[in-house]
């Protein structure tokens, strides 16, 4: 019997823009709540969002061990800042991508919410579809695809 060759988990952490939009994403890939934490002081993201990042520690930790293979935290005020984490990605694997999808679905509701932009699906569309293409582009640099 051949054996098969465990995946090793590829991690990465890097901050998105959202395009015309001044938001900040904070992407995560097979990361824990400490290494995000230590990632946005590092790369000095703005003080209120670390501090809300802080003050959410419990859910984001709860999030990450529950085994969820992503999810989207809003800001907790309207300043436009994001997590988005995901367990894995791979752009060879279907699910990944769709998990992706499905958090940037996430992630351009809580824009449209924010920026009064609820009612202008085709903004949201292009938006959807910006993210995307930068956030597969980005992913694909950094865990080296």
């Amino acid at each position: 019997m051949k054996k098969t060759k465990k995946k090793k988990l590829v991690k990465c952490l890097f901050i998105e823009d959202c395009g015309i939009f001044q938001n900040q994403i904070l992407v995560g890939v097979g990361v824990s709540y400490k290494e995000i934490i230590d990632f946005s002081k590092k790369e000095k993201a703005n003080d209120w969002f670390t501090k809300g990042l802080e003050e959410r520690k419990d859910i984001i930790e709860s999030l990450i061990k529950e085994g969820k293979t992503g999810f989207v935290m809003e800001g907790n005020d309207l300043r436009g800042a994001f997590l988005l984490w995901l367990e894995k990605y791979d752009w060879k694997d279907w699910h990944t991508i769709e998990v992706l999808l499905h958090e940037l679905h996430h992630l351009v509701y809580f824009t449209a919410r924010q920026k009064s932009f609820e009612m202008e699906l085709e903004a949201q569309a292009f938006l959807f579809e910006d993210l995307f293409h930068r956030m597969r582009r980005k992913l694909a640099e950094k865990l080296k695809f």
